[in-house]
């Protein structure tokens, strides 16, 4: 305990205004937290706040699609075009397993949205439809021929949610509570479409004010806890605490959501490309799955950057253990993001000793 304590100081001293860790191991669940949740109020950061979880969402999206391909309602070779007709020129080139490990060429849609978060007023709270945001690059070629290439898109990941929903007549959000909320018992978690809150006890979210070319400015950081999580739907709308998010990957690791076999198909095997990821911590991608090395060996879980939070929880490839660290601010200097970087390696290796 005393380390993770040290180690998640050392965030806060980097100048992230709060930061929680959960470590699970044989020994048992050890959680701690340091800074606070709130910079007007000095409320101390704790465990098990709530925040936004950004892209840890893509891990449970993968799941409930692997699930639906287990039932055999989809297959990973199915075509985007065979579920969701005309939505791209070159639908009938991507396959669900492309979507899902990142090797579709569908362009990211980043730059368009995060011109609506920051740069209007009121952006925040625009309320977006799935469709409207693949629209924003639908009209744009692939990256790259699908599957020939690796490249990190949020759009590939809000295609997959409206697939959740041809392939099982549900929405995305029924299907997470129904297939993983419930069974695991995540009270913790939630999948907010358009509410811009984050329910309590939870933590608030900060971020620099963004330049240009979306680049982190000097200045105070500006309160963006409260956001329509719409524009990132199935890519990153999560809201959960790390109990519920380790609790997740113990799960999912373990063998309890998804058959050996297409558990074996999630786990990461594509390369991903040097300097092609703002946070260079991982090395491979599987389906909806990263891993990253540290000099004790190699884990495997899921990052989430969402305005406001940075968070990441990794496993062993077993399930057995885990770590889950937490920061309430994105769009930081860039020593919190190296310190961050440096903490979680520090982590990984003591998990895995």
């Amino acid at each position: 305990m005393k380390e993770l304590q040290r180690l998640l100081d050392r965030l806060v001293a980097a100048g992230a205004p709060g930061a929680a860790g959960w470590v699970q191991d044989d020994g048992g669940a050890r959680q701690t937290a340091s800074g606070v949740a709130d910079l007007r109020t000095g409320r101390p950061m704790r465990p098990e706040l709530h925040f936004r979880a950004g892209s840890l969402t893509k891990s449970l999206v993968a799941t409930v699609v692997l699930q639906l391909v287990a039932e055999g309602r989809l297959s990973l070779q199915d075509s985007l075009q065979r579920w969701l007709p005309g939505i791209l020129p070159y639908g009938e080139q991507v396959t669900i397993r492309q979507l899902l490990d990142h090797t579709s060429g569908v362009p990211h849609n980043w730059t368009a949205v995060e011109q609506t978060l920051y740069r209007s007023s009121g952006g925040r709270f625009r309320v977006w439809t799935p469709r409207e945001l693949v629209a924003l690059v639908a009209d744009q070629p692939p990256g790259f021929p699908p599957g020939t290439a690796w490249s990190y898109s949020n759009t590939g990941y809000l295609l997959l949610g409206l697939v959740v929903e041809a392939a099982s007549g549900s929405t995305l959000g029924q299907e997470l509570h129904r297939r993983i909320f419930g069974p695991l018992g995540l009270h913790g978690t939630a999948f907010p479409e358009t509410s811009p809150g984050i329910p309590s006890p939870r933590s608030r979210g900060y971020s620099l004010p963004l330049g240009p070319r979306g680049e982190p400015l000097d200045g105070p950081l500006l309160d963006v806890t409260a956001q329509n999580p719409s524009w990132a739907w199935a890519a990153g709308a999560l809201v959960s605490d790390l109990e519920d998010l380790t609790g997740f990957f113990r799960a999912l690791l373990g063998g309890r959501l998804l058959p050996p076999g297409l558990l074996a198909e999630m786990l990461p095997t594509v390369t991903v490309p040097p300097g092609s990821i703002p946070l260079p911590l991982y090395d491979r991608y599987g389906l909806g799955l990263l891993e990253i090395e540290t000099p004790a060996g190699r884990l495997v879980g899921m990052v989430g950057g969402i305005p406001g939070f940075l968070s990441i929880v990794l496993s062993t490839h077993d399930g057995r253990r885990q770590l889950g660290v937490m920061i309430n601010v994105l769009a930081a200097p860039v020593v919190v993001v190296e310190t961050f970087i440096q903490v979680v390696r520090e982590l990984g290796v003591r998990l895995l000793a």
